[in-house]
Formats: structure tokens, C-alpha cells, sequence
């Protein structure tokens, strides 16, 4: 959410000079704990046949750790012929096509931003990397599709752009951007030529294109994200193949038969042409993948009778997303896309996958303890869950469910970062908003009563990223940032703390300590005495276009509304959001992305105590968890990790 530095802004600025140094403190008490989750997401089914008229059926799967693979699916056993993206950084299949003509599976991949295909009648060449789509515009392949002719073409983000592949020539055409400022495009062929795609998201729209002139034209309703009442679905618009492969618009402010560069309003769209199957209409599906696991396949034919198969694919590892000391003491965590909840005793032991905990099935962005439960915050869609570690596991939606997920917290709610429980009997969560839109919102839910309460604009046009309770004020004192829903470029000046009293359930004052250009405040934490340490990033414009973005420790007197001393990060590490954790002894220590640092009382100082040996970026501090007891829980990717803070003295 928060941008790194700008190249070439250094730490010599700082106010203290000579801040966190470059010496290495290995310490004999970093301990690994052991991956808790090896899971895979983009996960899609591509059932065909092979040019002899034997079924064929490929399952697609993306991972963090170990590249995007494919497997070929033996139908009477489930055993999985595993091919892996062969290029570094493929990691998500986030757009995939079997082409019907070929029987070739087509990739795009996230990260690497390149086309691949796998051919089961050539599997010795293995996912073959077929190059860039668009290396200006595409790093977030959004959809594949293929025209009558054969040729793939591929949308993505972030440049809205669209691109065709020819097969025989193994040539990519690039026609750049199909819409100049948004930055989503979800293309579809039709039957007789036509090219067409949805621009997302914050004018979501239908553009059309003729591949042999570049000419485009938009056609039927364009909607304003920001404006609408509730969030942008497939019911607003909707591109549709019908099982001829011709194309049609579908919205809620009318129908359109597409062709060419013409649309035509029509009373009705004709149903959407039916999923692809193996020979003799064999439909497979996955059993299990409501919990995410993706191992159990069923194959059900036009009869009703049904096979299950289970497969026997092999994960890499999830990187981990969150770390928490839960309610009874031990640690949880959720992994990154998919959200697994996962738990382990404090040495590492007892490390189980529990599975989903959540209809979001994304990130735990934030979870709190209440009354011997656990709240569980999740993306996409800021739903909330809750779990009684005293009752068996069961997830669901029903009373009885164990996570039980209870729904969205609002209607404008989007990435929950962060939550506080405890003031008012309540559980408190600040959140960033919805794709297109700003004003992310600051919401308590009531366990007694089951309600939700919601806030919107508690700075105007800013999300509530930090929360923390001030007990000598009784007010929580609310971090907030202009950045809003992804695709958005901010609105507000700058950002604000706000003080807000629970039993009001109002603001009673914002504040920004008399500093000037707060981009967001990514982390608070309170300490003895009631003062209270900001994590703070700053925007500076350098002329028109040009912006650079500091951060920095500030430490703040709220009693008396100013900064008792601050510092700034450097280009040896910029400082990770929600990281700051009070030890026992009184101490404060943060994490930047290669070290643990801790600070000294009373000021802004920091002290490198632990950091990444140079070069093994794997050993990166990616999540600061709790402090436990003398221990600091962190995670480096996939592997969780505790390290004794008694070892890092200095």
C-alpha cells in the first residue's frame, strides 16, 4: 500500500544522523519453526482431448514459493505429471485458455508478465515460456481468449493494454493501451471476429477493437465506480460468448449484440455458452475447493454417476501474511492468497494447517483477541470471522460454525489492516475501500448484539490504516492514509490522526501535530507514560510530476498534541507496516524488510539488532509477528521464525 523510497533519497537526511548501522547481529536464537502452509491459488481446471479423441484433463496452480506449474492429470489414478514455469518470478497463472482448436493450454503469468504454453500431446517441452506480452504495459495478465483464426489474445494490467499471439509465427502484435488511465482490461473473441473487452475499474466500461485497423470505440453504458451504489459485479456489466461464440454486453442499463465496431440494443442476452467437459460431456469439478485445498476432484457424466479422484500435486510453500498470539496462548497465522489459518504452540510444535476461515479467501489483513476468541479480518471484501480455539473446527456461515464467518462489515470496506479490541466492548476495524472508490472506514462490531457500525470519510477521502487505545483519554487514537481502493490516485491533501471516543462512537478532534505531508501513517503503538510511536510516510512533490516518499519514527506527546522526536528510514530499509511490538521489559522494537531493530526509550533512535546476511533475500524479515514472552515471531516468505530478544543485547 505504502511505496518504498524514492531512488536515491538516503538516511543522511535523518534528524538523528547515524541512524540504524550496517553491522550484522547474528544471533544462536533465531530458531525456524517449520512452513505452515504449502497451498496454490489461481487454481483452474482445462478439460479437453488430445487429437486422437482421448480425454485430456490439465489443472493449473500458482504458488509463492517454487513457480506456477501445470499438471496432467492421469484420469484412473490422479497422479499429477507436474511441469513449472521455467523463468524466475512466473509465479500466478492469473489469466489461462485451453484453446478448443489445439488443445494447447495458454498462461499469462503475474510477476514475470509472460505468455507460456503447455502441449499434453509434446509434454518433453515441458510449460514453455514464450516471452513478454508487453513489457511497458502488462504485468497482471487479466484474460486470455482466442480468435476464430487461432490467434491468443491476451489482456492485462496495468496499462489496460491488449496484445495477440500467433501460434504459427510465435510473434507477438502489442496494441497498447485500450483505455488511456484505467488499468484493467478482460478481453473475449467472437465466433465471427469481433474483439471486445471490459475496462476496470474506475470507469468500468465495453470497449471494442478491430485488430486490423487499431481503431476502438466504447459502446453501451460507462459507469463511474466511485458514484455507484455498492460495489461494481458482473451484474453491471458483463461481456458474454454464447455457445455459438458470438458476443454480447450485458448491464444493468441495457442489453447489446456486439460485431465489428457496431453494438446493437437487444431485449435479451442469449445464456452463456456452456463450460467445457471431457469427451461424452464428463464434467470435473473440484470437490474440495470451497476449502482450498484443491486434492479432490469429482468427474460426473451425463447420467449423474460420479468418479472422485485425488491428486497428488506438490507445493512449494505459501508465503506467510500474518502472525498473531491468539486467545489461548498459542500462535496463528494467515498464509497469502489463499488465506489458510494455521496454528502452532510457541516452540513450533503442534504446526497444523487449519484451512479456510473465511468466505473472502484472500489475506487475514487483521485479527484481535475477545472474550476468548479469536476476530479475523480478511481481503478481499473486509469480511469478518470469529473462533473459539475451545471447539472443534468446523468452517461455515451457519450458528454452529467454528470459524463462523459473519459477513461483510460494510458495504464500502475493502482490506481490513487493521483491528482493536476491547474499547466499548467492541471490536474496532479500520479498513481501505473498495476498488475505484476512497474513503476507507473506520467500523465496530458489537459480539453481544451482532451489529456492525460503520464510518466513512473519518478524514475526508482517507482509509483508516492504524488504531490504537489511549486508556488515560479513553479515545482510540485512528491512523489513517490517502490512498484509497486500488486503481485510485489520491484526492486528500494529506493524511490525519483522528481521537475517537468509543461510547460516543464519534471523533472528537484531528491532529497532525503540526506535520506537514503525511502520505499515511502505517503503524502506531503506545507505551508507558501514554505517549505513543507513528510510523509515518511522508509525500514531497518535486515540481509537477515528480514525487518522493520518506519515512519516518515519529514519537508523539497526544496529551499535549506534538512530536517529541522523530527519525527517518533510509535506503538500507524501509520500515514494514503494522510492526511495531512492545516486549515485556517496556522496549519497543519495529522491522524494516532486512532487519529487526529496536528502540531506545524516550526517543526515536533505532539500534539494528538482528539483520538479513547481505544477499539472502529468502531470510528477509517479510512479517513482524508478536512478542512472546522473550521471543520476537516474524516470517521470512514461507518459513516461520522465532529469535530470543536476550540474545540481541547489545
Amino acid at each position: 500500500m505504502f511505496l518504498p523510497p524514492a531512488p536515491g533519497r538516503g538516511a543522511d537526511v535523518a534528524i538523528h544522523r547515524g541512524g540504524p548501522g550496517t553491522s550484522s547481529r547474528m544471533s544462536a536464537s533465531l530458531q525456524e519453526l517449520g512452513v505452515p502452509v504449502k497451498s496454490v491459488s489461481w487454481v483452474r481446471l482445462h478439460p479437453g482431448q488430445l487429437r486422437d479423441g482421448s480425454p485430456s484433463l490439465l489443472v493449473s496452480m500458482g504458488q509463492d514459493h517454487g513457480g506456477m506449474f501445470v499438471c496432467d492429470i492421469d484420469l484412473r489414478s490422479g497422479h499429477c505429471r507436474q511441469y513449472t514455469a521455467t523463468i524466475e518470478n512466473a509465479a500466478f497463472p492469473t489469466a489461462s485458455f485451453r484453446s478448443a482448436i489445439s488443445g494447447v493450454l495458454y498462461l499469462g503469468s503475474t510477476g514475470a508478465g509472460h505468455l507460456h504454453c503447455f502441449d499434453p500431446e509434446a509434454p518433453d517441452k515441458g510449460l514453455a515460456d514464450l516471452g513478454a506480452i508487453d513489457p511497458e504495459l502488462c504485468s497482471f495478465p487479466c484474460e486470455i481468449d482466442e480468435g476464430p483464426d487461432g490467434s491468443i489474445y491476451i489482456g492485462a494490467h496495468p496499462g489496460a493494454s491488449l496484445t495477440r499471439f500467433d501460434p504459427r509465427t510465435k510473434q507477438f502484435q502489442r496494441f497498447g493501451r485500450m483505455d488511456p488511465t484505467d488499468m484493467y482490461f478482460y478481453p473475449r473473441c467472437g465466433a465471427d471476429g469481433t474483439v471486445a473487452g471490459i475496462v476496470r475499474v474506475i470507469r468500468p466500461h465495453l470497449q471494442l477493437f478491430d485488430p486490423r485497423t487499431g481503431e476502438q470505440r466504447t459502446v453501451g453504458p460507462v459507469f463511474d465506480a466511485a458514484s455507484m451504489n455498492g460495489p461494481w459485479n458482473e451484474k453491471t456489466l458483463d461481456l458474454v460468448k454464447d455457445a455459438q461464440g458470438m458476443l454480447y454486453l450485458k448491464s444493468i442499463e441495457g442489453n447489446f449484440r456486439l460485431a465489428g465496431l457496431e453494438a446493437r440494443q437487444i431485449e435479451s442476452v442469449p445464456p452463456a455458452a456452456a463450460a467445457a467437459t471431457l469427451p461424452d460431456g464428463i464434467a470435473p469439478r473440484f470437490l474440495d475447493e470451497k476449502s482450498l485445498q484443491f486434492r479432490r476432484i469429482e468427474l460426473a457424466n451425463k447420467e449423474g454417476n460420479t468418479r472422485e479422484l485425488s491428486l497428488d500435486w506438490k507445493g512449494g510453500g505459501s508465503n506467510i501474511f500474518l502472525i498473531h498470539q491468539g486467545p489461548d496462548g498459542k500462535i496463528y497465522g494467515s498464509s497469502a492468497m489463499p488465506e489458510h489459518l494455521f496454528r502452532c504452540e510457541l516452540d513450533g510444535s503442534g504446526m497444523i494447517d487449519l484451512g479456510q476461515c473465511s468466505l473472502s479467501m484472500g489475506d487475514a489483513y487483521s485479527m484481535g483477541n475477545a472474550a476468548g476468541k479469536l476476530y479475523i479480518a480478511s481481503y478481499p471484501g473486509a469480511r469478518l470471522s470469529v473462533y473459539d480455539p475451545s471447539k472443534p473446527y468446523r468452517f461455515g456461515e451457519d450458528d454452529a460454525a467454528n470459524p463462523r464467518d459473519l459477513g461483510r462489515i460494510d458495504d464500502a470496506a475493502y482490506r481490513p489492516r487493521a483491528m482493536l479490541t476491547g474499547p466499548a466492548g467492541k471490536v474496532w476495524i479500520g479498513s481501505i475501500p473498495d476498488y475505484g472508490t476512497w474513503g476507507g472506514t473506520l467500523v465496530n462490531y458489537d459480539p453481544g448484539t451482532g451489529r456492525f457500525i460503520s464510518h466513512r470519510h473519518v478524514v475526508p477521502d482517507c482509509s483508516v490504516v492504524a488504531l490504537e487505545w489511549l486508556p488515560e483519554l479513553k479515545q482510540i487514537l485512528v491512523g489513517t492514509s490517502v490512498n484509497g481502493g486500488s486503481g485510485t490516485t489520491p484526492r486528500a491533501s494529506q493524511a490525519a490522526f483522528a481521537f475517537w471516543d468509543p461510547l460516543r462512537d464519534e471523533a472528537v478532534a484531528t491532529e497532525t501535530f503540526g506535520l506537514e505531508n503525511i502520505d499515511g501513517i502505517m503503524d502506531l503503538r503506545r507505551v508507558d507514560g501514554g505517549n505513543v510511536y507513528a510510523v509515518i510516510v511522508f509525500r514531497e512533490r518535486n515540481g509537477r510530476e515528480e514525487v518522493s516518499y520518506r519515512a519516518e519514527l515519529v514519537l508523539l506527546d497526544v496529551r499535549n498534541r506534538r512530536v517529541i522526536d522523530r527519525s527517518r528510514f533510509g535506503e538500507d530499509g524501509w520500515p514494514l507496516e503494522l510492526s511495531l511490538r512492545a516486549a515485556n521489559d517496556g522496549s519497543v522494537y519495529g522491522a524494516c524488510l532486512p532487519y529487526l531493530y529496536r528502540i531506545a526509550p524516550g526517543s526515536a533512535r533505532r539500534e539494528v539488532v538482528w539483520k538479513t546476511p547481505i544477499g539472502n533475500v529468502r531470510d528477509h524479515v517479510n512479517i513482524a509477528g508478536p512478542i512472546v514472552g522473550d521471543s520476537l515471531y516474524f516470517a521470512s516468505g514461507p518459513q516461520l521464525r522465532k529469535i530470543g530478544l536476550a540474545g540481541l543485547s547489545s
